[in-house]
């Protein structure tokens, strides 16, 4: 199902605003003309920018987009300032009218409201704790796409209450709550952001590292992705096969998000290092930069772990959801790959049903263990220090 359907009168030239929605949801063009019911009803949003001046028109649109949809889904943005739009939206009862002047960020406003209807909804049935993460997380998704195509710095203080947030979720819901309320939400971009950064706070709780090292892993997986703000989502989130240029696209996430993180300057160096870095492997095979182990610190590596994982038992519109054991069978073979003592602990977490379902109300400062990850050492180095 795609975002949002617009329909036109336009011909083959989309409205100036349709780039900036391509830019954040998945977006279906079509005309006033030929539009179908079929076609309304595989869009969550429907916008309409049309003059509204032929009968036939305003008739087809009623009899394609229901009353009820009219009323709660459906958004009428003037394609000029004659009045005779408007008149026909009133007369269709299209729940939000839009005046010509408005902006794109306006109209993304307003289609992000709809969207989120659902997710609201849906949130209401789960714990305080958890809805209170999902709907941070949500926010910083929105706030960090508006960073990214402005060229501007990126929220810091919305990123810590973000990361502090999973974290207390995870911790007293457990990790398999956390995941299930995360498929409420629409983007498919979105819910793989917060399904990282659960893995990857949970990872560090179950290591029970200090309080600092889980904010680290939870604020990297929020952000190991950002690069992918600057490429449509009818890019990333695309049903059919890549073109070798979209793929060449997509590749490039991990240096453009870490090159944005280093001009935004207030984002830690480990922080950066895993974000440029999550797609690299041991033995040197992964990309941008193609370096090996030696160049690899901790948080990279347990951020490439949780990053693989959720890939594979995340439903994608190319691919069904595998089960933890598959994707743990699969991650197996990756030999030379991946930190063996990481993916062992991280096996034995992601296949635990009791850890799964409720963690124990440990942290902050876990144990007395000192942080690790800033300082670049290995957890379980970092373990053994303690112990001598």
């Amino acid at each position: 199902m795609s975002d949002i359907i617009i329909i036109t009168d336009w011909g083959s030239d989309p409205p100036a605003f349709a780039g900036a929605l391509a830019m954040a949801f998945t977006v279906v063009p079509a005309s006033v003309a030929t539009v179908t019911a079929e076609a309304v009803a595989s869009a969550r949003v429907v916008v309409v920018y049309s003059k509204l001046r032929q009968a036939d028109d305003v008739a087809r649109l009623g009899e394609v987009i229901g009353e009820d949809r009219r009323r709660t889904d459906t958004i009428y943005v003037a394609s000029s300032s004659d009045r005779a739009g408007l008149v026909q939206a009133e007369a269709l009862k299209i729940g939000l009218i839009l005046p010509s002047f408005r902006s794109s960020r306006d109209i993304r406003a307003a289609v992000q409201k709809i969207l989120n209807r659902g997710l609201e909804a849906g949130l209401q049935r789960r714990s305080r704790l958890v809805a209170n993460a999902i709907e941070t997380g949500d926010a910083l998704y929105q706030e960090l796409g508006a960073a990214m195509r402005a060229d501007k710095p990126l929220p810091p203080e919305v990123l810590v209450a973000t990361a502090r947030a999973i974290g207390e979720a995870t911790r007293r819901e457990g990790l398999a709550e956390w995941l299930d309320a995360v498929q409420l939400h629409h983007s498919g971009t979105c819910r793989h952001m917060l399904t990282v950064a659960g893995h990857a706070s949970s990872f560090g709780q179950y290591l029970s590292l200090h309080e600092s090292d889980v904010a680290m892993l939870a604020e990297a997986a929020l952000l190991h992705d950002v690069g992918k703000l600057f490429i449509p989502i009818s890019v990333l989130e695309k049903t059919g096969e890549l073109t070798e240029m979209e793929r060449r696209a997509i590749n490039t996430h991990s240096m453009r998000g870490a090159s944005a993180l280093v001009r935004g300057g207030r984002t830690a160096k480990e922080v950066i290092a895993a974000v440029r870095d999550h797609h690299e492997y041991l033995d040197g095979s992964g990309y941008p930069r193609g370096v090996g182990a030696d160049g690899l610190g901790p948080l990279t590596r347990m951020i490439t772990i949780a990053d693989i994982y959720s890939a594979l038992t995340e439903e994608r519109p190319y691919k069904e959801a595998m089960t933890p054991r598959q994707s743990i069978t699969i991650m197996a073979g990756l030999k030379g790959k991946l930190d063996n003592r990481l993916f062992a602990a991280f096996r034995s977490m992601v296949l635990d049903p009791v850890f799964a379902k409720k963690q124990a109300s440990v942290l902050p400062g876990s144990g007395g263990r000192p942080a690790c990850l800033q300082a670049g050492i290995h957890p379980f180095d970092a373990s053994q220090e303690t112990a001598a």
